[in-house]
């Protein structure tokens, strides 16, 4: 579980577990729900009661048990039932809230009617419409045959086929569910009977009601172009995982049944997210690629393993009392509670595998990649290991990860492949994709810390008087703490890590960073949906540190700009504009305070830097081990103990 190298069986068991797991809330539901929540009007309008669905998907089952599996395996089902069992039990708002109670127990019917039309079982059924459209779970949906936010229609199937109709019009299904017909819109499965990822498994869910987790949601139309290049990118990411990666390959095949395609910034910014009410579905936008495409599905396949193996066996010890401590995770801008840490990394060590295998093909990307997710995962996992709040489950997936992170002894015969030529070496300009990485990290690192850390008042007062008064600045810098929840003005959660896909972009289309490099000189924002770049950081990656100093010296000051000159220098006293940025913003604000005109950041830098203890000595063996109360704060590392030192 844990490397994500699972058998056939693994996968069988998870798979019925989270079956069970569904039956077990569909079951929940059934007994919470009464006459009470019926809709008003005359019985002959109401939708089918829910016991009495119930009742027609055990008689469906018996004719034809795989059409009520098919049915049942619809990630949107477990997106409408958990958070109405949520609502019904503990009144949680989530997307049940906004379904009122006599629709939302009547999705029974929906699911007995598509099982019935699966399995070619005679039924007429009334189920609910919502804006007048119904849906079959795992077959499709209508246009509007009903009115109002929430109607009820009527399903007849038969000899003469399937109808769907309400007071707003009529539809017929076509003899094959799976074609497009007249009113009649069916889930895509690229490649039908046989697409990738397994026979017919992966559909295109931009129809489902219930398929974005936080709200009810209309279909939305694909365009002929995009639906196309959805199709391409599937095939193409399953033939190369299969061929190259056929661990990676099998986990993607047993755990990902639909894709909900969103809008992302560009193909090089993909979006992506999973949710543990709806195992085996994936939300993402378009990427960039083939190995793109599987990044993420490996990444998301990772979550939902881990997710449906917490659904079996704890993996945390729950906090009982006080704040819940919270954790520096590389590739989040705000700090993540234990739960997030542990599958971040879980997911994340998946893409680095993915990105290590693919060196020996893909070169510059692929390398820096490899090194980015390496530079990610690495502390994340020191953390892990030094985390109290792991039951010995939890432990063992962490104790696995970092076996198959650092080496073990599961993982010895596995060599991961030289680079392909010139990958990891110098490049144009004398950067590396290492390097880059690095940075990118480093960049990102010292964002959280200027929005998530802070130096007490106290603290930054004495130092601001030490320089007044000419004096050097004391060995033992003073420590950082977690900002206060909800104080201050911590870096939005979204923020567009400007300098990270530009290093990407470089290293993985140098025309189309050369154009972005030449967008951003004329004065436009956002080239490529790269949002928040500048010329400066464009050079910084390019390897034109000097006029990226430059640049970042002329900006207003800020601690962007401020990080910025740090990795521009990378070295000497600038180099805790990266390491300690919190320090020298709490010191430029407390000479404010005092009435002193602050010197530059470079200055401030360097005089706390001079008087520092040199690289390597106790004082810089510990820094962020994020909780709710103070942290180390001192020279570089991460989230470390003593017998971890800082990577």
């Amino acid at each position: 579980m844990a490397t994500g190298q699972l058998g056939d069986a693994d996968l069988a068991l998870l798979r019925s577990s989270e079956r069970s797991r569904l039956l077990l809330a569909l079951a929940a539901i059934l007994a919470h729900v009464g006459r009470a929540e019926e809709v008003p009007g005359p019985a002959a309008a109401r939708p089918l009661r829910p016991a009495a669905a119930w009742e027609l998907l055990a008689t469906v089952q018996r004719a034809d048990p795989a059409a009520v599996e098919a049915v049942l395996a619809d990630p949107a089902v477990g997106l409408w039932a958990f958070p109405v069992l949520r609502k019904l039990r503990h009144g949680a708002a989530a997307v049940g809230a906004q379904i009122p109670a006599w629709a939302a127990a009547s999705v029974f019917a929906a699911l007995a009617g598509a099982a019935a039309v699966r399995a070619g079982v005679r039924t007429t059924v009334r189920v609910p419409a919502h804006h007048g459209r119904v849906w079959l779970p795992s077959l499709g949906v209508t246009d509007p045959v009903g009115r109002g936010t929430w109607a009820v229609a009527t399903l007849d199937h038969g000899p003469n086929g399937t109808v769907v109709f309400g007071e707003n019009g009529s539809v017929r299904l076509p003899d094959d569910p799976a074609r497009v017909a007249d009113g009649w819109h069916p889930l895509p499965r690229p490649g039908g009977a046989g697409g990738p990822y397994g026979t017919g498994a992966v559909a295109l869910d931009h129809l489902s009601p219930f398929r974005d987790f936080r709200s009810l949601r209309e279909p939305a139309p694909l365009a002929p172009r995009d639906l196309e290049r959805w199709h391409e990118l599937l095939a193409e990411s399953d033939a190369l995982l299969k061929r190259e990666q056929p661990d990676a390959h099998r986990l993607v095949s047993g755990t990902v049944r639909t894709i909900v395609p969103v809008e992302g910034p560009s193909p090089l910014r993909v979006v992506s997210a999973t949710d543990p009410d709806a195992p085996g579905a994936v939300t993402m936008s378009l990427p960039l690629d083939a190995a793109a495409m599987a990044a993420v599905l490996i990444h998301e396949a990772r979550h939902s393993l881990l997710g449906s193996l917490a659904a079996l066996v704890p993996l945390l010890v729950p906090v009982q009392e006080g704040p819940e401590p919270t954790y520096f995770a590389p590739w989040r801008a705000d700090p993540r509670p234990l739960r997030g840490l542990l599958f971040g990394t879980h997911a994340f060590a998946g893409v680095m595998a993915f990105w290590r295998a693919r060196r020996a093909v893909e070169g510059d990307r692929a390398e820096f990649e490899y090194a980015l997710h390496r530079h990610q995962v690495r502390p994340a996992l020191a953390a892990l290991r030094n985390a109290g709040g792991l039951t010995p489950a939890g432990g063992l997936v962490v104790e696995g990860l970092a076996a198959s992170v650092h080496g073990g002894p599961r993982c010895a015969r596995r060599r991961s492949p030289a680079p392909a030529a010139g990958g990891g070496g110098p490049q144009h300009g004398g950067v590396t994709p290492r390097e880059l990485a690095a940075l990118a990290h480093d960049d990102e690192r010292a964002a959280w810390r200027v929005a998530h850390l802070v130096v007490d008042d106290d603290d930054a007062l004495a130092l601001a008087r030490r320089l007044l008064a000419g004096r050097p600045a004391p060995a033992l810098l003073p420590p950082a703490r977690l900002r206060p929840h909800a104080s201050g003005a911590p870096r939005p959660p979204d923020h567009p890590a400007a300098r990270t896909w530009l290093a990407r972009l470089w290293c993985t289309d140098r025309q189309a960073f050369a154009a972005v490099r030449r967008a951003l000189a004329r004065g436009r924002g956002h080239p490529l949906g790269v949002k928040g770049a500048t010329l400066a950081d464009a050079l910084l990656v390019a390897g034109d540190t000097a006029a990226a100093l430059h640049r970042f010296r002329r900006q207003p000051p800020s601690p962007d700009a401020w990080t910025g000159i740090g990795l521009a220098q990378r070295s000497g006293p600038a180099r805790l504009l990266v390491e300690r940025p919190e320090l020298v913003l709490a010191l430029h604000e407390a000479l404010l305070r005092l009435g002193a005109p602050p010197p530059g950041a470079e200055r401030l830098a360097g005089w706390l830097g001079a008087g520092a203890r040199p690289p390597g000595s106790d004082a810089q063996r510990v820094d962020v081990a994020v909780g709710p109360d103070a942290v180390g704060g001192v020279l570089g590392g991460l989230v470390v103990g003593p017998e971890h030192p800082a990577e």
